[in-house]
């Protein structure tokens, strides 16, 4: 009797201490709200017309349809996981505004040019005036300093008149916030984008400091572009130039492992503020870093693009192409590189104004350097036989290697490209020397061209 009751007590007490842990275990917050958002199609907005809704992080299977009719009205409900941009697709474009859990109605105008989505305007909304407000004072700031990308910010006097420009650009936070109370933009970005006053009295402690914001630790910091205005202006004008250390960005990625989906964020926005500048020294040290930490590299795209970076940057052998010129002949990238100096690959499309803008541009260059044994090679994608003849006859120089890329084919993909134009200069030897964009390329090919 006495064991029984032994027993039972025990059973008792174990179900007591099972219930009381279950209760004390904290429940996630559900931050999960739901919005409605109608509106019309104006302008060149052909319709009916497909509308597409999504997070600004959200899943392919995160979006949605939005069916608007003949008159191109169009109404629909979202639940949303998170406060931040949401965006409104029409084919290739996109266009987005802020959506928080404060307002749950949003009235928009989509306005359209030659029927591509060109603007949204949110009506009645305080939280988009305020992001508004915002983008129009980063814009600001960003005109203010755009001088500064030449400029030696270790010359005392130039580095204080850039912090004077900094620190203008923090006061009108400030002023932006009190103006907008209680708004995503007031209490979030204006927050963020700050660094403290001690760190403007010198460039060295702007460097040390300027990445370490703990914010980069939370996941909805990335719900905006912000971060990647925050690390483009970090490489742009605050990084050292002579200085090609990954350092500063290793204790960015370290910091935000804390949280795998911060992690995850903030690995995608590095990728496009690095890609973005061009810096094929950060680039390498991004490339290192992934290869050195595959356990932090949680984002699987991202280490995917870098692989691919891996075998297309400077200092690589070129990746061969091997295609057709306008009368059948197969032309390969390796063979011209070989019987060449200096060969500079264009990646083009016939379409693309600044590929009409750059390229007949180059037509001197390739003239001036003919005799010393430059030549160019260009590829053209996303066009027609007939199209690609016209454009060659219209803006290309005699002499040129001119193939076209087929819809089988995948040059674009195996150089990585995230502009048009592109182009890649290759040696002698099938090294890649240098990596450019259709500004770039205008202003750095000769110096590479005349070193020899």
């Amino acid at each position: 009797m006495l064991k029984n009751l032994l027993a039972l007590f025990f059973i008792t007490s174990s179900l007591c201490a099972s219930s009381q842990t279950k209760k004390s275990k904290p429940k996630a917050a559900n931050t999960s709200f739901d919005i409605q958002i109608s509106g019309k199609l104006l302008n060149d907005c052909h319709k009916p017309v497909d509308l597409y809704f999504g997070g600004f992080h959200g899943a392919e299977h995160d979006v949605k349809a939005i069916n608007a009719n003949a008159n191109g009205e169009f109404k629909a409900k979202f639940s949303l996981k998170e406060p931040g941009l949401v965006y409104i697709k029409k084919g290739m474009f996109s266009q987005y505004f802020i959506a928080t859990a404060s307002e749950k109605t949003y009235q928009l105008d989509l306005t359209c040019s030659n029927d591509a989505l060109n603007s949204i305007q949110v009506n009645n909304s305080k939280e988009n005036k305020a992001y508004q407000d915002f983008l129009n004072l980063r814009k600001k700031f960003s005109t203010d300093i755009d001088s500064f990308r030449t400029k030696n910010l270790d010359d005392v006097a130039v580095f204080q008149e850039f912090a004077k420009h900094l620190h203008d650009y923090q006061t009108g936070l400030t002023l932006l916030a009190k103006q907008n109370p209680q708004t995503y933009a007031a209490n979030h970005l204006t927050v963020a984008d700050r660094v403290s006053e001690k760190d403007l009295v010198s460039i060295l402690s702007l460097r040390q400091n300027y990445l370490k914001r703990q914010v980069f630790a939370d996941p909805k910091f990335y719900n905006t572009s912000l971060p990647t205005f925050i690390l483009e202006n970090y490489i742009d004008f605050i990084s050292d130039k002579n200085n090609s250390s990954f350092a500063p960005f290793d204790g960015l990625l370290n910091l935000a492992s804390k949280n795998t989906e911060a992690a995850k964020r903030l690995e995608d926005a590095l990728y496009d503020a690095l890609e973005k500048s061009k810096r094929q020294d950060l680039i390498n040290g991004y490339i290192y870093w992934a290869q050195a930490h595959p356990n932090k590299m949680v984002q699987q795209v991202v280490q995917a693009k870098l692989q691919r970076l891996a075998k297309c940057m400077v200092g690589a052998p070129l990746i061969n192409i091997s295609l057709k010129d306008t009368i059948g002949n197969t032309q390969q990238l390796k063979d011209v590189a070989l019987s060449s100096k200096y060969t500079l690959l264009a990646l083009y499309s016939p379409g693309c104004s600044h590929c009409q803008e750059t390229l007949p541009k180059l037509g001197p260059i390739a003239e001036q350097y003919k005799s010393k044994g430059f030549k160019i090679f260009t590829v053209a994608a996303n066009t027609g036989n007939a199209e690609w003849i016209g454009f060659i006859k219209k803006y290309m120089g005699s002499g040129w290697i001119n193939v076209m890329e087929g819809p089988n084919n995948n040059s674009f993909g195996e150089y990585v490209l995230t502009t048009l134009p592109s182009f890649v200069l290759i040696d002698s030897k099938r090294k890649i020397v240098s990596k450019m964009d259709a500004q770039s390329v205008l202003t750095d090919l000769q110096k590479y061209l005349d070193k020899d």
